[in-house]
């Protein structure tokens, strides 16, 4: 009777529609609480249905009453995995190769976590011993390209991915893989061909819609790239990132009016995401829309300047802002004109939120306390706006520096699906030829959706911070003479919305 039901509780749980597994598992743990099979199928059709919490919480009920089987511990991690605990994942992994040593699934999992890790170094040695036991296990060569592309090894991860659709015919987060990595390597109809074999066999595919899509707009075709990203998306449940790309493709292709129909049906459905808002922006600008546009940036609503004029644990605000440009000189993960970011000309470092030095640290807190403090004043506004509208109830910080040469500048760009961004500046010495060198400035377009712009420019000075939504466009203008600029950017990052800044 029991081993029946088990049987049939597992054929429901693996089957088309796991749901029809449930009464089954809750007679199985009425019959046994605790028992680890029982437990486990309940975390296989919570992790089918999309419950990570439910998920977690079986796998982890399983391990603890079957300690012995390494299965229990995969699942956990996995599980773990999938919410993001990055760590707690790479331990239960590390449990699971205790007892079983060497197991190829197991491994390639763990790659993958160190992939989410970005230890992308450690994954390939760690996936390079699973292919010299198991040379064609098909995780393991797909965790592999995905390492090696994170490293920028596009050739060898290309030749991985060609490996795992040898062993896994057809297979389509391999082929997309392929199509991304045949795009790094410059080789465009290789990839389009790919793709669109790809949508062949599955019409509508967002992530194959959306390669597409962008290799069409590598090759300088707006239009096509907007035809093809509108026919992947639906009105009636879009995809984010797809509607973007659609909205984006649509102004370069001066469709302007469609675009505006595409951001509306974004902000109907995600309402705390704000990056539509900026392609609105953009949209209202090209069609001279100028009322629609100012009460969208609404500047003197929510722009606002604070002259910082002392520093907790300093002396004075010069020996703060002298300690600050000290620490981010000396900060290891400073990188030259990063790739995918719009500084030109000089440095940026990595996510500062977390450091330890002195002053960088101080600045945090400081930048935190600001934010909280503008948080509760938009809260206090009546949700009159889009912008109000997407108010995020938990956030956390990040924060990052950059350094420019002589001639160097930050383009326009968004912060976007941030919600409020800040610049800080520790100097600043005003230009002798022109007062908007060098100057910070909101609502310039950037050159891919055809520049102009209505723009408001503010001036730095030392001490001072800027507040401002991160949807609104914005950039740091060139500037000559002989020094150096630097300034700290930094956002309020909604939980489970935004995006840290990271460099890749």
């Amino acid at each position: 009777m029991w081993g029946q039901l088990l049987e049939d509780a597992a054929k429901a749980a693996q089957g088309p529609n796991p749901e029809t597994a449930r009464p089954l598992i809750a007679r199985l743990l009425e019959a046994a609480p605790g028992n680890a099979d029982a437990l486990t199928l309940a975390g296989i059709v919570a992790q089918r249905t999309g419950d990570g919490d439910g998920a977690l919480a079986a796998f982890a009920a399983a391990r603890d009453a079957d300690p012995g089987d390494p299965g229990r511990h995969q699942n956990l991690a996995v599980a773990l995995k999938n919410k993001g605990a990055i760590e707690e994942a790479l331990a239960a992994f590390g449990a699971a190769l205790k007892l079983r040593p060497g197991h190829a699934a197991t491994m390639a999992n763990l790659g993958s976590c160190l992939i989410a890790a970005q230890r992308y170094g450690e994954a390939v040695d760690t996936l390079e011993t699973v292919l010299k036991t198991a040379p064609g296990h098909p995780d393991a060569l797909v965790n592999m390209g995905v390492a090696l592309s994170r490293l920028g090894r596009h050739e060898e991860a290309a030749r991985r991915y060609r490996q795992a659709l040898d062993a896994r015919p057809g297979h389509v987060e391999s082929a997309l893989n392929l199509v991304d990595a045949l795009a790094a390597l410059g080789r465009r109809d290789e990839a389009e061909t790919l793709a669109r074999q790809v949508l062949t066999a599955l019409p509508g595919h967002v992530r194959a819609t959306n390669q597409l899509g962008l290799l069409r707009e590598a090759a300088g075709d707006a239009r096509g790239a907007a035809e093809v990203f509108r026919a992947g998306f639906d009105p009636a449940a879009p995809n984010h990132a797809l509607g973007v790309n659609l909205a984006r493709a649509l102004i370069r292709a001066e469709r302007c009016e469609e675009a505006l129909k595409v951001t509306g049906f974004l902000q109907n459905a995600s309402p705390t995401i704000t990056t539509p808002l900026a392609l609105s922006l953009a949209a209202l600008e090209k069609l001279s829309r100028a009322e629609e546009r100012d009460a969208l940036m609404a500047i003197d609503r929510f722009v606002t300047v604070h002259d910082i004029e002392a520093v907790h644990g300093f002396a004075d605000l010069q020996q703060f802002n002298a300690k600050l440009v000290h620490e981010l000189r000396d900060h290891p993960s400073l990188t030259e004109e990063p790739e995918g970011l719009v500084t030109r000309g000089g440095r940026q470092s990595d996510d500062l939120a977390k450091a330890q030095s002195p002053a960088i640290a101080a600045l945090c807190a400081l930048a935190t306390a600001r934010l909280a403090d503008e948080h509760a004043r938009l809260a206090a506004m009546a949700a009159d706006h889009p912008f109000l509208r997407a108010l995020p109830a938990d956030w956390s910080l990040t924060l990052w520096g950059t350094i420019l040469r002589p001639g160097g500048e930050v383009g326009a760009h968004i912060h976007a699906p941030n919600w409020i961004s800040g610049v800080y500046y520790p100097e600043y010495r005003a230009p002798a030829a022109s007062g908007d060198e060098g100057a910070f400035a909101i609502g310039t377009l950037p050159q891919e959706l055809g520049g102009g712009g209505r723009m408001r420019v503010m001036q730095p000075r030392a001490g001072r911070m800027i507040l401002f939504p991160s949807y609104l466009w914005h950039a740091t203008m060139p500037f000559g003479g002989n020094e150096e600029r630097i300034s700290f950017a930094f956002d309020l990052v909604p939980t489970g919305v935004g995006q840290p800044h990271r460099l890749r």
